[in-house]
């Protein structure tokens, strides 16, 4: 009984310890982007050939103002809006007009309604974006190339409109695709600074507009992570993925049962590691991927949910929920309601004030 008591006491010491990362601009800003919602499986959707429609291939329904302003009702305070854009390029690397103009609009849905919004690029690794020396040349070239007109279409528009240089960048395909290696993460390292650079030079808003860089695969597997190199940049903040249950990712988290004390203190662990590779030295970090399929046993999703995100504040984070529509549903699109009321309340933070009570 004494070493289990004594196990208890040490757990709990060690969750007590939320240092105070310095107050810099990137920090304080990721800190205050709140609750997140990825708009999942639409704008990032991609088909070969090439689909009529590349928003709805997936069997999500066109993304609508209306849409927006429920989720800023519910609470949220951001929205990930993932964009594919290898279908939409032609042979020289132009995006298609039609297709800026969507993302456009459905970003514009997103800031009308008060929220931030963030763009990227996302799954470009199916086609042109491989993260090794062998391919790093076309690679950067095109990045640069997208960036340069991203940038120069939004370059007036606020700060509240967020840049992320790309999504899980790394070899599809290879062994290593998930876990990485020593190349991979130097490829990734320069693709980062290419992408930065391009938009600073764009002037005007993007001079200093926040932008997200990432790891290898946007890993929270510490080799990754930890191999990140952030410019000397004030306004360079670091996206990661996290999906607890393996080293990557957990597509098929179990929920049978609440956290355990040991899942909970891995969890802090993982955190506290973010922290100290990034908040504590300034840098603002933000978790843009987290969920469970699990929706059989939704109490303990919830609680899962509610520990991560609120472990996650108190180290100045802020937590974007993957919602793909489908088996990481959260919200329903098309009847404009919590899915799943119990799991979407668990993310929004407790002072914001929700539809959900």
């Amino acid at each position: 009984m004494s070493k289990i008591l004594s196990a208890l006491l040490a757990f709990l010491s060690v969750l007590c310890v939320f240092p105070k990362p310095p107050q810099t601009e990137s920090v304080k800003f990721a800190s205050s982007l709140g609750a997140g919602w990825n708009l999942g499986n639409t704008l990032e959707a991609w088909s070969i050939p090439v689909p009529d429609d590349t928003e709805t291939c997936w069997g999500n329904p066109k993304t609508t103002k209306e849409l927006m302003q429920f989720l800023k009702n519910c609470g949220f305070s951001t929205v990930r809006i993932p964009v594919t854009w290898f279908q939409h390029l032609d042979e020289n690397g132009n995006i298609s007009e039609e297709w800026m103009n969507r993302v456009n609009e459905v970003a514009d849905y997103v800031l009308e309604s008060g929220m931030n919004a963030v763009i990227n690029v996302q799954h470009d690794d199916q086609s042109w974006l491989i993260a090794d020396k062998a391919h790093e040349e076309q690679s950067r070239e095109m990045l640069i190339k997208i960036w340069a007109q991203i940038a120069e279409r939004f370059a007036d528009y606020d700060e509240r409109l967020i840049f992320e240089t790309m999504n899980e960048p790394r070899v599809v395909g290879a062994e290593h695709e998930w876990s990485g290696n020593d190349e991979g993460r130097e490829v990734v390292n320069r693709l980062n600074l290419a992408a930065l650079e391009t938009i600073r030079k764009s002037g005007s808003e993007n001079e200093t507009r926040y932008v997200f860089i990432t790891g290898y695969a946007a890993s929270d597997l510490e080799e990754n992570y930890t191999a990140i190199e952030v410019p000397g940049d004030k306004h360079v903040m670091v996206s990661l993925h996290f999906y607890p249950g393996t080293a990557h990712r957990s597509e098929f988290a179990d929920c049978e049962e609440k956290l355990t004390f040991k899942e909970k203190r891995e969890i802090y662990k993982k955190l506290r590691g973010f922290y100290d590779a990034f908040a504590k030295k300034g840098v603002g970090v933000c978790i843009t991927e987290f969920g469970w399929t699990d929706r059989e046993h939704i109490d303990n999703l919830a609680d899962k949910a509610r520990f991560i995100v609120n472990t996650a504040k108190k180290f100045g984070f802020c937590c974007f929920v993957w919602d793909n529509g489908e088996s990481f549903e959260v919200i329903d699109r098309i009847n404009l309601e919590a899915a799943y009321p119990e799991y979407a309340e668990a993310i929004i933070p407790e002072e914001k004030k929700s539809i959900f009570g």
